[in-house]
């Protein structure tokens, strides 16, 4: 028995954060709206973004601080304005050059779950494409695909990892077939 089998049940949390991310692909298929959103007991704050698809190229981000502790908090929406024309990748906060006293700590929480999030929409609509290009392509082929494109999913966790039974069966497994020219967009896709 644990600490946790021992716990009384608990009546009223102390703190309940709550988040919300929802993922568009706009009409033209080629850019993704999101929009993502925090609620707690102190802060209600709103991301806005759109993005190029597939490339991940950010167009416009728009933060919308509704309930803050003190007004001077809303100075920090403005916050990712130099992150505009980046590309969606691993480290793209730390490469932001804004002074971290101009920016708040719970939209960047927010804004990386934004893009977490958006990748993995990315992977929904690639999967449908590819399904649909590729009739009988198998989820390592997909998989194959992906790491090609994303290179930076390798060894981002256990299933990627480069020692995973998946990766194996990745690695054995060849494109489909027809598949050359898309293969070969990949390195041009920045």
């Amino acid at each position: 028995m644990n600490d946790l089998d021992a716990t009384p049940a608990i009546k009223e949390p102390i703190c309940s954060r709550h988040k919300r991310t929802d993922i568009f692909l706009l009409p033209s298929g080629k850019q993704l709206r999101v929009v993502a959103e925090m609620k707690d007991s102190i802060h209600h704050l709103c991301i806005e973004m759109v993005v190029n698809h597939p490339s991940l190229r950010i167009r416009s981000i728009r933060c919308d601080m509704v309930s803050v502790p003190d007004p001077i908090c809303r100075q920090a929406r403005h916050c990712f304005a130099e992150l505009i024309g980046r590309r969606v990748l691993p480290g793209l906060l730390g490469k932001n050059k804004q002074n971290p006293s101009t920016g708040c700590t719970h939209l960047s929480n927010l804004f990386h779950d934004a893009c977490y999030n958006l990748i993995i929409a990315q992977g929904h609509i690639v999967k449908k494409q590819l399904d649909d290009l590729f009739p009988g392509i198998t989820e390592a082929q997909i998989l194959k695909f992906f790491l090609k494109f994303r290179p930076e999913l390798r060894n981002s966790c256990v299933r990627y990892a480069d020692n995973s039974p998946m990766m194996d069966v990745v690695r054995k497994s060849p494109f489909p077939q027809h598949a050359d020219r898309l293969v070969a967009l990949a390195p041009h896709l920045g």
